[in-house]
Order: C-alpha cells, then sequence, then structure tokens
C-alpha cells in the first residue's frame, strides 16, 4: 500500500494539526464580538488582532521553509507548538490591542505556521499516485477545526468569559505537541539492499534530489527549485495572485460573519453555529477535493477555477438578504467552494511548479495567502 502505516499516521497528524490551528484562528470571529464591546470604539484595532494571526500564519510560509532547510520538521513543528501556547496564554492576562496583536497575532500566528508547513509538505511527500487525496484529506482538517472550535469557544464564553475561554483553549492546543512528535521522513528507496534513512536536516527538496539522481549521482532538480527562481513560472505567478484574492474573502468572512449576523438579529450562540456550518461545508468541500483532484479525467486546474468564482459569487450575496436560511445556505456554498479550493491547493501547486519545488512553492504561496488574509478584514472594517 502507498504510503504505509506512516503515511496514514503523517496525515491524520497533518489532520489535527489543521483542525487546531485553522480552528483557533477561525474562532477569532466569535472573538471579536467579545473584543468590541471590551475595547470600546477601536473597531479597527480590533479587526488588527486576527488579520495580523492570519498574515503572520499563512504569510511566514517563506521563513518556514527557510528553516526547514536548516532544520528536521520534527522539531520545527515543535517549537511552533510552544509559539501557540505561548500566544495564547499571554492574551487574557495583558488585554491590550498592541499586546494581543503581538501574542494571538504574531507568536500563535508563527506558530501555526512553524506547525502547519511541515506536516502539510510531509502527508505530499509519503504518496504520489494518492498525493491529491492526502492533500485534501489533511487540508479538510481545516474546515472541521473552523466548524467546531467557533462553536466550543461560543460556548466558553457564555461559561468562563472571554479570558478563560482562551486558556482553555491553549490547554486544547497542548495536543500540538503529540501530533508534532508523530512526523517523521519518509523512507528513501532501498539501495544495494539497505533502507535509507535521511539525514536530519532533510528537505522535501533535497528528498526528491535524492530519488532523482541519475547514473552519475548528479541531481536533475530543475532551476525552478530554487527560490525566486520559482516566480520565473508565470503560472506560478497567476497561481500566487490568485491566492491572495480568495484568501481576502475567507478572512473577511471569518473575521465579520458572526458580528454581522449578531447585528441582523442573531444571538452569539446562534451565529457561531452559522459560522461553523460555513467550516463544516469547508471539511466536506476539502474532501471533494481531494477525491476530485484524483480523478484523471477532471481537469484539476479548472475545478479549481470554478471553486473560486462559487465562492466569490456566495461571499458577495451574503450581505444582500435578510433571512437566516439565506445566510446559512451562501455559508454553506461558499465553504464547499473554499474546501474545495483547500483540496486541491497542493496539488494544483504541484502540477504548475512540480513535486521537486513543492517545499519552496508551498512557502510563497502561504506568503500570498497571508498577504490576502492581512489585507481583508482591515478593508472591510472601514
Amino acid at each position: 500500500m502507498e504510503g504505509g502505516t506512516w503515511g496514514i499516521v503523517i496525515v491524520i497528524s497533518a489532520f489535527m494539526i489543521q483542525v487546531l490551528t485553522f480552528g483557533t484562528t477561525a474562532s477569532i470571529g466569535v472573538y471579536n464580538i467579545e473584543f468590541l464591546d471590551y475595547f470600546t470604539g477601536s473597531s479597527v484595532g480590533v479587526s488588527l488582532i486576527g488579520s495580523v494571526n492570519f498574515g503572520v500564519y499563512l504569510g511566514s510560509g517563506p521563513i518556514v521553509s527557510f528553516l526547514m532547510t536548516k532544520f528536521c520538521y520534527r522539531k520545527i513543528a515543535f517549537c511552533g507548538s510552544a509559539l501557540v501556547l505561548v500566544g495564547l496564554l499571554g492574551m487574557p492576562f495583558l488585554p491590550y490591542i498592541p499586546t494581543m496583536c503581538l501574542f494571538f497575532g504574531v507568536l500563535t500566528g508563527f506558530g501555526n505556521c512553524c506547525t502547519y508547513i511541515p506536516s502539510h509538505v510531509l502527508s505530499g511527500l509519503y504518496y504520489d499516485k494518492y498525493r491529491s487525496i492526502a492533500t485534501g484529506v489533511s487540508t479538510s482538517g481545516s474546515g472541521l477545526g473552523g466548524a467546531v472550535l467557533p462553536v466550543l469557544v461560543g460556548f466558553l464564553i457564555d461559561v468562563y468569559s472571554w479570558k478563560g475561554s482562551i486558556i482553555f483553549l491553549a490547554g486544547l492546543n497542548l495536543h500540538l505537541f503529540i501530533f508534532a512528535a508523530l512526523l517523521r521522513y519518509p523512507p528513501l528507496p532501498s539501495v544495494a539492499g539497505e533502507q535509507k534513512t535521511p539525514k536530519p536536516k532533510l528537505v522535501a527538496e533535497e528528498y526528491v534530489a535524492d530519488r532523482q539522481q541519475d547514473a552519475s549521482g548528479t541531481s536533475i532538480i530543475p532551476r525552478s527549485s530554487r527560490h525566486v527562481y520559482i516566480f520565473t513560472n508565470y503560472r506560478f505567478n497567476i497561481y500566487f495572485f490568485s491566492n491572495i484574492m480568495w484568501n481576502a474573502g475567507y478572512a473577511i468572512i471569518q473575521s465579520f460573519a458572526p458580528e454581522f449576523l449578531q447585528d441582523k438579529g442573531l444571538t452569539m450562540m446562534e451565529a457561531a453555529w452559522l459560522s461553523g456550518a460555513f467550516g463544516l461545508a469547508s471539511f466536506v468541500g476539502g474532501v471533494v477535493g481531494g477525491v476530485s483532484g484524483n480523478i484523471e479525467t477532471i481537469n484539476r486546474q479548472m475545478l479549481y477555477t470554478a471553486a473560486c468564482l462559487v465562492m466569490g459569487a456566495a461571499t458577495i450575496g451574503f450581505p444582500q438578504f435578510q433571512h437566516t436560511a439565506l445566510y446559512t445556505l451562501l455559508l454553506v456554498i461558499s465553504g464547499l467552494a473554499f474546501g474545495v479550493i483547500l483540496g486541491l491547493l497542493i496539488v494544483v501547486l504541484t502540477d504548475l511548479v512540480g513535486v521537486e519545488s513543492l517545499g519552496n512553492g508551498l512557502g510563497y504561496l502561504m506568503l500570498s495567502n497571508g498577504l490576502g488574509t492581512f489585507l481583508g478584514p482591515p478593508l472591510a472594517s472601514k
């Protein structure tokens, strides 16, 4: 079986890491309701707390990709888990907008990135034929986290206040250490009857290089894998800017949908449930996108483009109505489309730049995601 037992373990670990990291970030929409009451008259400042987190989480990709060339993935994920914990625990004890931007925005955001990218790259390296399904399943964890954690946070706020709920959320994120500990490199093919073990500092590109050496021992990695040279691929540039656009829309939904729904007469828990509907639909869409991307007769890039158009149309239509059922329908539609986008993200990237450039490509793609999520909420708060 391709990937073997460890391949399944890595996919499950990557899935759970995304449940926790994306779920924690997605909960900012529910927290914004409380923050707007706590920090009276500071709507732009409140929006920055979430947008800095989104931006650093997704925009630190190149930094983490560079670290992955110097340190093993497991160590990076462990350090990231510690940063997430420190960032969350600092918020209730120093409840000021600048410090919360630092703790939740910078520390938690960067920590999430340090756990997310290594696990996601590894889930793609364990598979070849079924890479789309593996990365789609692992990516669907972001949808499940976005469905469950905002609802859980809404309940915890009712019981323990927003400060107490964040302490509970920090305890939940301790599980990141467990899933980080399970991250390990895929074994290299046997050579002369011996099983090779990757060196501790092995990264995605080096791993593929070991697998793609010719008889003379010379690596045949193309020039596109050398960091900025990836931007010589015009198709990757289009993909890069596309990610900026849809991430801006996603960040606006996550940051302001609960507040918007509450302004329309819904309670905080009802708003949290509807936000959870978006996340649950994203979970289903991620699986659909991953499975669809593995079907040879389906054009993955066309499916990705169609999902972007559907998500955009549903997002534009969302504030035009005044009925809860329509809000729910549009959130589910946009969530499904968002999940399909995430499910196809890695496999479309691989189609564009090749598996040998997957590490660098994902790093810069995360940068585009970070730019979009950082710009979206402040623009929408004007």
